[in-house]
């Protein structure tokens, strides 16, 4: 089975080809694409792919109409980081989607379905389709509150008193809009799939930024964005020229 992964995120890239090998040993992953574009020419170029996997943040990509057309023939498994953005991914031929931080059992279950859709007559995907968005229909909506730790006290926070969520050293913080500083013990990838996808943004790997605390965004090299928020952050929040432009069209470009 030849597989195609378009994805920005190295670390999401690696876990899934590493859970790719666990789950079945017929998958080969014929190449790697960062970005949407390149990955409409590729297929354009060759149809010799069986699957693709693709990250449903590029979803907000200028080229995803392009795109659309040039994956007709091909199913596609969508791998999301928030559970509002699932419903989109079935206006592809899209087989299955996978919220972040990927799981095994999850993975190995869209390829059973994936090999199974391929011996499924036309009425029989539609229902197999029907149930799915069924499902996603009823997935619990985003995370209200989080659980953090200041020393020894455990501390409730309201998803609409959080700044933004880092990540500094080995320690995930929240940063509340009072500008206290408290540990949680989540990931950021984890904390990505939990939270609303229109007030808050995973700008790089240390930041996951609520749209409410952005004061400015500046324009940075090569294609970069430079963003303020308050409260001050430990360090610069750099946007990398990839990610610029969903984030561009997140603030409502």
């Amino acid at each position: 089975m030849k597989v195609l992964v378009i994805e920005e995120e190295p670390l999401s890239v690696r876990r899934l080809k590493e859970m790719l090998v666990e789950v079945d040993h017929e998958v080969h992953v014929v190449d790697v694409i960062d970005n949407m574009e390149t990955g409409t020419n590729y297929l354009k170029a060759s149809k010799d792919i069986d699957l693709i996997f693709v990250d449903i943040s590029a979803e907000q990509d200028p080229q995803v109409e392009i795109f659309r057309e040039a994956c007709t023939e091909t199913p596609v498994i969508f791998i999301s980081a928030c559970k509002e953005s699932a419903l989109k991914a079935f206006r592809f031929n899209s087989v299955d989607y996978l919220l972040k931080p990927l799981q095994k059992d999850a993975l190995e279950a869209a390829i059973h379905k994936y090999k199974k859709w391929h011996s499924l007559s036309k009425p029989s995907l539609q229902r197999e389709l029907a149930c799915i968005l069924d499902n996603i229909s009823s997935k619990t909506s985003a995370r209200e509150r989080f659980l953090a730790k200041s020393g020894t006290r455990y501390i409730s926070v309201a998803a609409n008193d959080i700044a933004y969520f880092y990540t500094k050293g080995k320690l995930q913080y929240i940063k509340t809009r009072r500008n206290e500083d408290l540990v949680i013990d989540k990931r950021l990838d984890e904390i990505e799939a939990d939270i609303n996808g229109t007030d808050f943004f995973r700008v790089n790997r240390q930041f996951i930024l609520n749209y409410s605390t952005i004061e400015k965004v500046h324009a940075w090299f090569s294609g970069k964005l430079k963003v303020q928020v308050n409260p001050l952050p430990y360090e610069e929040i750099i946007i990398s020229r990839l990610r610029a432009a969903r984030f561009r069209k997140w603030l409502g470009e």
